[in-house]
């Protein structure tokens, strides 16, 4: 079995500090290692660590002022992002370290609700590419299972918006991974034969995911997958594509939604198999998934005087329970913390 080591992951973060966003009032150069599974109950701030990565990138991806303007816009404002709002919080700051170097990001409200960028060492790294994919939207009117256009394949969108143009481009650019990811697709679904992925006869720009089911010359689209069976075939496109084109810091909200426990176990394996080169930092409320990953890897979250906080867990401290007891059990027990505590 491959084991992750940090060594290997160029991009990867060291450590990221993080004061005044949202439910975050101060965490202080928290390390981050090969796989950070995160826990908590909701309202913890899991998702609000992942908008931190979220927020970055639009600052990164956009190289404008304009971007970080719509971004907050789209928030409901500073008021919104700024932790208990700016009465509570004067500032936002984000410092992290990675091989390359350390940057620091500072923003303050406007007095139009909007946040500015003030000070720090503002740097840019358009080759940090990280991105949080949230791939729990599978209903009639998802991204995935619509059409999509045959050459935006640039990279899986956040959304799966263009899986089938992306996995089309493997198919025909990169058959050994696209091979890889149809076998692994097989092991969850054993229905699953192949995709059939082909422009539109009448309109050659778009294209639709389609598949052929085992022993039957029929052709089905997204329409026919399960909600399990589409988000599975999103992460295993996600974690299995070449690694040119993955994001350096894969970020990943709840992958397990309507996921069997055995898909649970290949998409921990899918995980391990994608630290050993990318950083991965994934947020989970799923006990089953959390079994499959050892105690390093693990991030709890909890709300600490109104403000969220991030433990690792150690195996030396719970030695004695993991003789008896799994990680998603000892959860369960709320002996690691990260569960619901009455108020």
């Amino acid at each position: 079995m491959m084991v992750a080591n940090s060594d290997m992951l160029t991009n990867a973060l060291d450590y990221i500090t993080i004061k005044g966003f949202k439910s975050i009032a101060s965490i202080e150069k928290l390390q981050l290692k090969p796989i950070n599974v995160v826990i908590g109950p909701n309202g913890s701030g899991r998702s609000n660590f992942l908008g931190v990565f979220e927020f970055l990138h639009e600052i990164y991806e956009g190289k404008t002022a304009d971007r970080l303007r719509d971004y907050v816009t789209a928030a409901g404002g500073a008021e919104k992002i700024l932790h208990f709002g700016s009465k509570a919080t004067r500032e936002i700051v984000f410092d992290y370290s990675f091989r390359q170097g350390r940057y620091e990001l500072r923003l303050r409200p406007t007095s139009d609700d909007g946040l500015y960028l003030y000070g720090g060492r503002f740097t840019t790294v358009w080759d940090l590419s990280w991105r949080v994919y949230h791939f729990e939207d599978t209903s009639f009117s998802s991204p995935m299972r619509k059409t999509a256009k045959v050459d935006d394949n640039r990279f899986l969108r956040a959304d799966g918006a263009n899986l089938p143009a992306f996995l089309y481009l493997l198919h025909e650019k990169h058959k050994e991974s696209y091979d890889l990811i149809v076998r692994t697709v097989q092991r969850v679904a054993p229905f699953f034969e192949d995709f059939r992925l082909d422009p539109l006869q009448l309109k050659p720009d778009d294209i639709k995911l389609e598949w052929r089911h085992k022993k039957s010359d029929q052709y089905f689209d997204a329409s026919s997958l399960s909600d399990g069976t589409l988000r599975f075939i999103a992460l295993a496109t996600l974690f299995l594509q070449p690694e040119r084109y993955r994001p350096s810091v894969i970020l990943v909200d709840e992958p397990e939604l309507g996921m069997h426990p055995y898909a649970l176990e290949v998409l921990a394996a899918l995980v391990r198999q994608a630290s050993v080169t990318n950083q991965v930092i994934a947020s989970t409320q799923s006990s089953l998934l959390l079994d499959h990953f050892q105690p390093e890897d693990v991030l709890v979250a909890d709300r600490v005087d109104g403000g969220t906080q991030l433990t690792r867990l150690e195996s030396t401290q719970l030695a004695k329970w993991l003789e008896d007891y799994s990680l998603g059990q000892l959860w369960e027990k709320n002996e690691l913390g990260g569960r619901p505590v009455p108020g």
